[in-house]
């Protein structure tokens, strides 16, 4: 038995059938995950399939969304270019910081884990942030770090969700 069907039925007290080096295994031995939340009404085919697809990004302005999916930006990979515009879509247009809707040109993609260290341009490892917000995680001057922290007004929660994104970048918490 090969190692990906040790793996898979890893467990299973099914009797597994040999015939000529070929495994065979019941079907009682199957294991299945039955997806809750899903709707066959969505589809890419049918009008109201569509509508159902994009009743999601309502809470999106149209504009700064179709300009976040126009900006390409070359110099870096397809998959970080992709995740952005996922990642945009999922914090529905809001800083993960501060909650502040964000414009066309006001808010910047983050890597949690920064890109020299882990190459990383995975969705996870993606956070968009208000442009203020990411300055002052990379920021070292503590006078500096105090005067934009006054600016922005944040509160406790905030300041610790900045601290912990601050570490996660090498930097000293606030």
């Amino acid at each position: 038995m090969t190692k990906t069907l040790q793996k898979r039925y890893k467990g299973c007290k099914a009797k597994l059938y040999k015939i000529q080096d070929m495994v065979f295994v019941p079907i009682h031995a199957q294991r299945h995950k039955t997806n809750l939340c899903f709707s066959q009404d969505i589809c890419n085919y049918t009008a109201d399939g569509r509508t159902k697809i994009h009743d999601n990004l309502k809470a999106i302005n149209k504009n700064v969304l179709s300009s976040v999916m126009k900006r390409f930006i070359p110099y870096r990979t397809i998959e970080y270019n992709d995740n952005r515009i996922s990642r945009f879509i999922a914090q529905y247009g809001k800083c993960a910081v501060t909650g502040i809707e964000l414009g066309k040109s006001d808010w910047h993609c983050h890597h949690k884990k920064p890109y020299h260290l882990s190459r990383d341009d995975s969705y996870s490892n993606l956070i968009v942030l208000h442009e203020s917000v990411h300055r002052l995680l990379h920021l070292k001057d503590a006078g500096k770090i105090k005067i934009l922290v006054d600016v922005l007004q944040l509160n406790n929660k905030q300041i610790g969700k900045v601290n912990e994104l601050r570490k996660q970048c090498n930097n000293y918490t606030i």
